[in-house]
């Protein structure tokens, strides 16, 4: 039971803090922690509730959601790259652990472009966020790393999941050369097939095609040479 879980978490912080803990013991439990955050990630809170990929927290209840939440947070806070499988796992629950994954730059660069690869578009679009807050925090220098950004991200703007098309857009308004994106966005601004399933007859065709309509505001913002929202917001 997650009841359990939680319980067994909460002692093993009471013990690390206590400073009765040999050093090793405190290094296991901290190991044991991060296991324990894969596991939750991979399933453990979602088996009573059945609740979907799509969002970690619905049906789950304060106290669920609560033992989740303080889980990620342990983890980003130890600070160790041990961690990053977990954190980048976790990164679906929101800014936290995508900037605790961020914060690693190329020591979790592997890691995340192989997310971006997944079949598993919530797990891709996940890893996206990922590196934009890579971008934003300006935690990559080298060339190579950016050059890697740009090659996934040439590939997910042509994913046959229109998520992980739309969120493929975010991290590039954060590239010093986005300029280089503009003929793929061109294209997808003027044919990207999906089309959203919730638009009604009222709207105008082109705020039916969300995909187009993301290409065409990035596409505005370099035209316009427009430096990027920090903090915006997306949805996941």
């Amino acid at each position: 039971m997650w009841t359990e879980r939680s319980n067994a978490f909460g002692e093993a912080t009471d013990l690390m803090e206590s400073g009765k803990a040999s050093a090793g013991d405190v290094d296991r439990l901290r190991l044991g922690i991060m296991e324990l955050l894969a596991h939750e990630n991979n399933g453990g809170l979602k088996e009573a509730d059945n609740v979907t990929s799509e969002n970690y927290g619905e049906g789950y209840g304060e106290g669920k959601s609560g033992y989740y939440a303080g889980l990620i947070a342990f983890v980003a806070g130890l600070n160790d790259e041990r961690a990053i499988p977990a954190l980048l796992g976790a990164a679906g629950s929101g800014g936290m652990a995508t900037r605790a994954v961020a914060q690693f730059g190329k020591k979790a660069l592997d890691a995340t472009l192989a997310e971006v690869k997944s079949q598993d578009a919530h797990q891709a679009s996940c890893a996206l966020f990922v590196i934009r807050e890579m971008l934003r925090m300006h935690t990559l220098k080298d060339q190579d790393s950016h050059i890697r950004i740009k090659t996934s991200l040439r590939s997910a703007l042509v994913s046959p999941d229109y998520r992980v098309r739309r969120n493929a857009m975010w991290p590039i308004e954060y590239l010093d050369d986005r300029e280089e994106f503009v003929p793929i966005l061109q294209d997808i601004a003027a044919h990207d097939p999906y089309k959203s399933p919730h638009s009604i007859a009222s709207q105008e065709e082109v705020n039916q095609y969300v995909v187009r309509r993301s290409a065409e505001l990035l596409l505005r913002k370099i035209a316009n040479h427009e430096a990027p929202v920090i903090d915006r917001e997306v949805s996941q």
